[in-house]
């Protein structure tokens, strides 16, 4: 991808920029709100969602979503002074709308997405396509990247492309960790709800079982890889509280998130959307 205006570059040109390095990945589930303020101040990390509010120091910044910029960029000062890795465009919002909201920061790096690949479809969710993409994106040879209904997902990528030697996980519970009935952490969960209100919880498991599964699919394709992946669960000083995802009950939860479509719509996903999916993906 080429810009006209030099503060947007394609994200390509990141790669291996952090070789070597460890890179945490902060989501913002309820259990951010334990971490200390200073926890990332000797890391590598990468902010998503809003957990720039309580990490606004971090490294990068990450957004495939023009509300969760907008607010940050209207509520904080320092939003657009860090690198930012972002979607190209951003989800549900036409390239040159993207290019409005992030005009004003400083260093934008864009990557193309595609959702729920290798076919389009949320859960549909292949093993061989991961471990294809991982190699892909380690050796900058990747075009497209996407995630099942996380921006996460996607900024795992983006870490591997960076040349990421760990991967470290944390406020990215996908409601694995019981934040009382919260769904953020506690600085930004009313104003997630003000944001997206009628969404459906991260508790649903139509919400979380193919993020979940996704997410684990990561840990052990980057661990084969030699890339330890470390989900962490909360803070602890020792950092010792770790997710671990069953089969059995990640069975049960694909199954509680199997959903029925009408006829049509299963057809127009079976004979279009996937194979041109497919396609793309594969870039």
């Amino acid at each position: 991808m080429r810009f006209r205006t030099s503060n947007f570059h394609d994200c390509r040109e990141l790669h291996q920029q952090i070789r070597g390095n460890p890179v945490w990945i902060v989501g913002s589930d309820p259990s951010l709100s334990n971490y200390p303020d200073s926890f990332l101040d000797d890391k590598i990390a990468i902010t998503l969602h809003l957990s720039h509010i309580k990490f606004p120091n971090a490294t990068y910044r990450y957004s495939s979503e023009p509300d969760r910029s907008k607010y940050l960029l209207d509520k904080t000062t320092d939003y657009k002074e860090k690198p930012l890795l972002a979607a190209y465009p951003l989800y549900g919002a036409t390239k040159s709308e993207t290019k409005k909201i992030l005009s004003t920061c400083k260093d934008v790096y864009f990557h193309r997405m595609v959702s729920y690949p290798p076919h389009g479809l949320r859960g549909d969710i292949s093993e061989s396509f991961t471990n294809y993409k991982i190699q892909q994106t380690v050796r900058n040879k990747a075009r497209f990247w996407g995630g099942h209904g996380s921006c996460l997902h996607t900024c795992i990528y983006m870490a591997l492309l960076m040349g990421a030697s760990e991967i470290h996980l944390i406020g990215c519970g996908h409601n694995l960790y019981d934040g009382g009935g919260k769904e953020h952490f506690s600085q930004v969960e009313s104003d997630h709800h003000s944001m997206r209100p009628g969404y459906r919880s991260f508790s649903d498991p139509v919400e979380n079982a193919p993020l979940i599964e996704q997410t684990r699919l990561f840990k052990k394709l980057c661990e084969q890889s030699g890339i330890p992946f470390i989900w962490h669960r909360c803070y602890t000083p020792e950092m010792n509280e770790l997710i671990e995802v069953t089969d059995e009950w990640m069975a049960m939860q694909k199954e509680a998130a199997m959903r029925k479509f009408p006829l049509i719509k299963v057809f127009y996903r079976k004979i279009l959307k996937g194979p041109i999916h497919s396609i793309i993906s594969r870039f």
